[in-house]
């Protein structure tokens, strides 16, 4: 089966029983669960759960366990990740406690797809990101303003 990108930007809620419901347009990625965790940036990921081991490995490498700092990261990214075998019948997952104070989720999040998982962000910590970008000179050419010919 080929991976599907996640994309897009979703204005989403956490119900009373902090459920988020993954929005339709990706759901069908995680038709075998999902994998919930803290990320960089204070996010929260949610990747599709038969992908997760891939994605830590791709983005972090092996870790060396005689590392210091690798085993800390190792131990903080595998202490917030909970695994989930499937959404329910409405397309939810439980975000766990730990990650909404981390993430500072309530409410209302934003959930942005970032091509091989998803971000679930805090909306005021996404555009404070998002206007960081614009400020540091990030465009869609893939090269800072000053760089981009005329």
């Amino acid at each position: 089966m080929q991976r599907r990108m996640l994309s897009g930007t979703y204005e989403c809620s956490l119900d009373n029983r902090f459920r988020l419901a993954i929005p339709a347009r990706v759901r069908d990625a995680f038709a075998e669960g999902a994998a919930v965790s803290a990320w960089f940036d204070d996010c929260a990921i949610v990747a599709p759960r038969l992908e997760w081991p891939s994605i830590v490995e791709r983005v972090f490498g092996e870790m060396d366990v005689q590392n210091p700092q690798q085993r800390l990261l190792s131990r903080y990214l595998h202490a917030y990740t909970q695994e989930i075998d499937a959404l329910d019948r409405q397309g939810r997952i439980i975000v766990p406690e730990n990650l909404r104070e981390l993430a500072g989720l309530t409410g209302k999040v934003k959930v942005v797809g970032a091509g091989e998982y998803l971000e679930i962000w805090n909306p005021a910590r996404l555009e404070e990101s998002f206007e960081a970008a614009r400020r540091e000179g990030v465009s869609t050419h893939g090269k800072p303003v000053d760089e981009r010919a005329d």
